[in-house]
């Protein structure tokens, strides 16, 4: 069976003692009916705190039959240590990767960053890793933001869809999100609010909105900082591991999930595509630079 682990639903974890005793979380994300959680564990090229406390909540989750996604904050000024940081996680036997990647890469080098990150990544965890992004959710006000370039070599987007924080409806917040990330052809599994001014009935209606369009799977941002108001609203919004991607998958032939395209349990790029873009990069560096 393909592996898809962001498929269901999740719930993201910044700092896992702000959160709740670990046999709490474990107890309350099986009632929440959550497939598995999004714990933070690098920040940067540093694991540290974050290392450990995914290492405490590892081994229960498994053992209630939720998978570990793990995440970090790429900064793309230590590429080395953070894709050591990576292996650490997988070595402590997290499911799947996810990285955040936000403003530090809408400057000029921001494509060629990525580029070398995914290059690194690849080179170093292999390709049967399976990798995803997290960042804004338009790319129509984020023009400098390398989307292709990650979506080159990650599995599955997760855009940060906090209609809150954009202080837009949410069904607007969904729809430009997924006309904007349309073109780059990757699955879409989007991150939504449970913080904030989040409604309950905004929780649940997010979960809606993803089951129309046919998208895998769902996650919440974040349980440290949700009201229990919102939990039990993320509880509500039914959201199952099967069943929801009927339909996302047949827009693109070729597209990972659809008939004849790849296996999702691998990065869609390769070392070869990305030495592509790299070499790409350079040309168009010493046509401005000339």
């Amino acid at each position: 069976m393909v592996s898809r682990p962001w498929e269901g639903k999740h719930v993201w974890i910044w700092v896992l003692s702000q959160a709740g005793p670990v046999s709490y979380l474990i107890r309350r994300a099986r009632d929440l009916g959550l497939s598995g959680l999004l714990m933070k564990a690098w920040d940067g090229g540093t694991s540290g705190l974050f290392l450990e406390q995914l290492q405490q909540i590892i081994g229960p989750a498994h053992d209630a039959g939720l998978s570990i996604g793990v995440w970090g904050y790429s900064y793309g000024n230590n590429i080395p240590g953070e894709v050591r940081a990576m292996q650490k996680a997988l070595d402590a036997g997290a499911d799947w990767l996810v990285i955040d990647a936000e403003d530090e890469y809408e400057s000029r080098e921001g494509k060629h960053k990525a580029l070398q990150l995914g290059l690194q990544v690849t080179r170093t965890l292999g390709t049967e890793v399976v990798l995803g992004y997290t960042t804004f959710a338009l790319p129509q006000y984020h023009e400098n933001f390398p989307y292709e370039e990650f979506s080159s070599f990650c599995s599955v987007c997760l855009p940060q869809v906090y209609w809150g924080a954009m202080n837009l409806p949410l069904e607007e917040a969904f729809a430009m999100c997924l006309r904007g990330l349309a073109k780059y052809k990757l699955p879409v599994a989007p991150v939504g609010q449970c913080h904030g001014p989040a409604t309950p009935e905004e929780i649940i209606r997010f979960a809606e909105l993803a089951k129309v369009n046919g998208l895998p799977g769902i996650s919440y941002y974040d349980w440290q900082h949700a009201s229990e108001a919102q939990l039990e609203a993320v509880g509500r919004a039914l959201y199952a591991r099967d069943g929801n991607r009927s339909q996302w998958g047949g827009a693109f032939p070729g597209r990972p999930g659809c008939p004849g395209g790849q296996d999702q349990s691998q990065p869609k790029g390769c070392l070869a595509m990305i030495r592509k873009y790299l070499e790409r990069f350079k040309k168009d560096q010493c046509k401005f630079e000339d």
